[in-house]
């Protein structure tokens, strides 16, 4: 069967007919639309126009005016006598602020032949919904049944509770300003006014003459979902606004929902559902479709090969700073002659503008863009926020990244090799990628594109890495830290040694830190890679100390020049286990800030292993007991710094403290409320510093990695 796109492109206001306080009168057009759609409405097929739903959840509502016979079909394009109501009584002048040439929604034909009969059948594979209460099980709807009036066959419908939370207005927020930004750029800058807040369905009433935004918890697969206009209960007239559209790919967990109460009597919000019928949909899908990413949403990275993300950088103009695509509208940013003054700011203010005006733009299929054309279908699918991309030959400046988040956009993908941070530049990435989702702020996500080795790197928890490593850098929990010389001189073979054995032990659970640079830190990285244990390269820009930086770790990335404590802040940060090999002046530097941190317990408390053969660092050692003798520091530091001069002994001291904590702090004597303080101080500075959801701090025992034999 040929299944149709059964959602017209974007239409927006042609002509404004007259406007009073609380409707306007316009001509809508809808261009650019299908041969199916057009014949459709010919055949009387059922239709509506879908509001915009940044303008539906300010409580603008959009019909066609009573009265008149219908559409008007001149070629490809629509043409409707409209109306657009404000339902909002704190938007006085909403209407006023409406143009020629605003975005207003599209058409929808709920073509009966296209309608799904058995829901079930998509529940398994494309469709989730509700509350997960269990491996099967669902809670927060119901499959009801109904007689499609069209074609007289039974088919299935859910009907949804509403979510316990709404979105408020914020009157001291709401001005011309902010209003018209929602108009221009939709929902992204619905946060400006208002506030998403807790909500008791029991207690809660929607009352005559009410408008309420909420939310339902709903994911869609390549299937379109279709909101009915009535709510439940039936009888009481309340009507969800035009935006009911749920498309395939982009609808992911809440979806909000805008109800008007049209009654007379007070409805209990806990009694109040939504009705969904759903459709098929032309899918352009090229990748398997997976439960999980039909729930967390399709990305850039899932779509593509690394090839068409190659085709995407070839679609920008010379000397332009980048391009924005916006659900296959794509409009380029030109560079300023001072890329780092005010005008080039205002630059891409007016290129976020016209891309917010997503009139569809056809186009046509040659020889030459062929690639980025295909490209560009591959990316409708794309979901939410992560359908509007940057994409540039550079990362761009704070202020850039600012003024784009501001637009809504949260995907940035750059065409670079290796590049250098400052160190503020990574924090703001930490922070910007992970966000939280509770707030209603979505993250951001940093994307590089290697052109030397064909890669896509995904920036997760403070370094680049494949999209695919992510999964294995969450599994592991015990994060070891490699110091080491870069020079030849130096013989690693004990650290070889050490973590041939740890990896046969640890396995996936263990990772590797290190300088991602030449010597010690190479070696460590290649035997990561043949333990397939994840490998993390926290590289500084040394090139010119003959240092260069390592390309094949897992993870990577790289602090300028200059940035050398930053950079070993960031090693301590993420890794929990230290291991001091031979060295040089930068190894004893590292060895006395890894004491220092655990002596001011922003560390957990864990051995700190020397790997000793040749007595190196054997006064370091004895000078942390002389420290203690003379109370200069804490009594417990020495006790941590254990000195092996065999991969055995190290093995020894670390399975055993990892087998059972607890006891190996009561026979090494280290005070517990010092590990408490740690364990807590530690973990709260780590998840702010990298947004790990989970951090070690050796609180509980593992008893599968062997015996103790300490």
């Amino acid at each position: 069967m040929d299944i149709s796109k059964i959602i017209s492109p974007d239409g927006y206001i042609k002509t404004i007919h007259h406007r009073k306080k609380d409707l306007l009168s316009a001509d809508f057009c809808f261009p650019f639309v299908s041969d199916y759609i057009c014949g459709a409405i010919k055949e009387n097929k059922p239709f509506f126009l879908s509001g915009r739903s940044g303008n539906a959840q300010m409580g603008i509502k959009i019909q066609e005016k009573p009265g008149k016979t219908g559409p008007v079909i001149e070629g490809s394009s629509v043409f409707f006598e409209g109306q657009l109501r404000n339902l909002n009584p704190l938007l006085d002048n909403i209407l006023e602020l409406f143009k020629p040439g605003d975005e207003i929604g599209r058409l929808v034909v709920a073509d009966p032949e296209l309608r799904i009969a058995d829901v079930r059948h998509y529940l398994h594979k494309r469709l989730f919904v509700g509350k997960r209460a269990g491996k099967g099980y669902y809670e927060g709807f119901q499959i009801l049944q109904e007689t499609d009036p069209d074609t007289g066959k039974a088919c299935d419908y859910i009907s949804v509770d509403l979510e316990p939370y709404q979105y408020a207005f914020e009157a001291q927020a709401m001005n011309s300003s902010s209003i018209n930004a929602v108009m221009k750029k939709g929902r992204s800058a619905l946060g400006t006014i208002r506030s998403r807040i807790p909500l008791d369905l029991e207690k809660g009433r929607l009352n005559p003459g009410e408008l309420f935004i909420g939310a339902i918890k709903i994911s869609l697969g390549d299937i379109y979902g279709i909101i009915d206009s009535k709510a439940e209960p039936g009888e009481e007239r309340i009507e969800h606004l035009p935006a009911r559209v749920l498309d395939p790919f982009r609808t992911f967990r809440d979806r909000q929902v805008e109800l008007f109460h049209f009654g007379s009597n007070p409805v209990p919000l806990e009694r109040i559902r939504i009705r969904i019928r759903f459709y098929r949909a032309d899918n352009p899908l090229t990748v398997p479709l997976e439960k999980i990413k039909v729930q967390e949403g399709y990305r850039l990275c899932d779509l593509l090969t690394n090839a068409e993300v190659a085709n995407l950088f070839s679609s920008i103009e010379p000397d332009n700073l980048g391009l924005i695509l916006n659900k296959g509208n794509f409009v380029q940013i030109p560079k300023a002659l001072d890329p780092r003054g005010e005008a080039q700011l205002e630059i891409i203010k007016n290129a976020i503008l016209a891309s917010t005006f997503r009139k569809t733009r056809p186009v046509p299929f040659t020889e030459e863009n062929g690639k980025f054309v295909k490209t560009l279908e591959k990316l409708s699918v794309l979901g939410g926020v992560n359908s509007r991309v940057f994409i540039a030959g550079e990362f761009p400046a704070p202020e850039v990244i600012d003024a784009l988040k501001r637009s809504g956009l949260r995907t940035f993908l750059v065409n670079v090799n290796n590049p250098s941070f400052e160190d503020d530049y990574i924090k703001k990435m930490i922070k910007l990628t992970h966000s939280d989702h509770w707030s209603g702020y979505i993250g951001c996500e940093f994307l590089r594109y290697d052109s030397e080795t064909d890669k896509l790197y995904s920036f997760y928890h403070g370094c680049f890495m494949e999209p695919d490593d992510r999964e294995r850098f969450d599994k592991v929990r015990y994060w070891f830290a490699f110091y080491g010389s870069h020079t030849k001189e130096a013989d690693n073979r004990l650290t070889i040694d050490l973590i041939n054995r740890l990896a046969l032990r640890l396995g996936y659970e263990m990772g590797i830190v290190h300088g991602g640079g030449p010597g010690l830190m190479k070696e460590a990285n290649d035997l990561a890679r043949q333990h397939n244990i994840m490998s993390v390269g926290i590289a500084i820009d040394l090139e010119g100390e003959h240092q260069a930086s390592l390309t094949t770790c897992d993870g990577l990335i790289k602090y300028r020049e200059g940035l050398r404590l930053a950079r070993q802040d960031h090693i301590q940060k993420l890794s929990n286990i230290p291991i001091i090999n031979t060295g040089g002046y930068g190894s004893a530097e590292e060895l006395a800030i890894t004491i220092t941190s655990m002596k001011l317990h922003e560390n957990p408390l864990v051995p700190i292993i020397l790997l000793d053969p040749d007595n190196l660092w054997e006064n370091a050692r004895k000078q942390t007991f002389i420290i203690a003798e003379k109370k200069y520091g804490p009594a417990f530091t020495p006790r941590l710094v254990k000195s092996c001069a065999s991969a055995e002994e190290a093995v020894r001291i670390l399975i055993g403290f990892l087998k059972n904590p607890q006891d190996w702090y009561k026979k090494n004597k280290i005070p517990m409320e010092n590990v408490e303080k740690a364990r807590e101080k530690s973990m709260r500075i780590r998840k702010s510093a990298l947004c790990q959801k989970r951090v070690e701090v050796f609180d509980k025992p593992n008893y599968r990695i062997g015996e103790n034999t300490e």
